[in-house]
């Protein structure tokens, strides 16, 4: 290697270093939600809680182990999940009754057919995206998985406040994720997270939907189930 190519190779090394070592920091914030009365004017509203907010820009291995989502009294719990990449999700029916689940959604389509009672159904999630969750069997069960790119992601609480922590100092897009928002609009600001400090970001969105309507996994709308028997249900 030339002198001439030498210097430009030794100063990316030095500018580089302080960065590979540089202290994370962190963004906290709240996320605003507005909802769309009769009258066509948006209200505030009170629950912000089942927001995800996460940041893209760079990516990170996905943690150890698996997710566990469960089917309780005919309800997803939690019914907001978010996870990184790569990740495995477990689908386990701690019900009484069968169950059907099912993702019809771009990001990640998926049929776990008939689960009974204490079985499970375990997916992978390799591609960021939203993936809707259902069940084939009772309509009213409804969840969202939302795969981001790493571990800076939090779900906010009634009072619509988030931290990230552990973020690699830069400049980042930062999101916030509603299921509650039919159009699938993505509220999205930008942040500069400093080493050792603390940034902070305000997202807001607009509630749009009104239920959770949908169709079954063969993409037809709910009715009687042939092949689902009372005891099944």
């Amino acid at each position: 290697m030339g002198s001439r190519s030498l210097k430009p190779f030794l100063l990316s090394l030095l500018l580089a270093a302080p960065l590979a070592s540089a202290e994370p920091g962190s963004v906290q914030g709240e996320v605003l939600i507005s909802v769309v009365g009769p009258d066509g004017k948006p209200r505030p509203k009170a629950d912000r809680s089942g927001v995800v907010v996460y940041l893209t820009g760079y990516t990170e291995a996905p943690p150890a182990g698996v997710v566990r989502m469960s089917q309780r009294n005919k309800t997803f719990i939690p019914s907001v999940l978010p996870i990184v990449a790569g990740q495995k999700v477990e689908f386990a029916n701690e019900d009484v009754v069968v169950h059907n689940v099912f993702s019809r959604s771009v990001a990640r389509k998926f049929d776990a057919g008939k689960n009974r009672p204490n079985e499970t159904y375990v997916e992978a999630f390799k591609k960021t995206g939203i993936v809707d969750v259902y069940c084939d069997i009772h309509e009213q069960m409804v969840a969202t998985l939302v795969v981001v790119p790493n571990r800076a992601f939090a779900v906010t609480g009634k009072d619509g406040s988030f931290r990230l922590s552990g973020v690699p100092p830069g400049r980042y897009p930062i999101f916030a994720v509603h299921r509650r928002d039919e159009k699938s609009d993505i509220a999205r600001a930008e942040v500069v997270v400093e080493a050792g400090r603390t940034s902070t970001a305000t997202l807001t969105l607009v509630e749009t939907r009104t239920d959770d309507s949908h169709l079954d996994k063969r993409g037809k709308k709910y009715g009687p189930r042939p092949d689902y028997s009372e005891k099944d249900r």
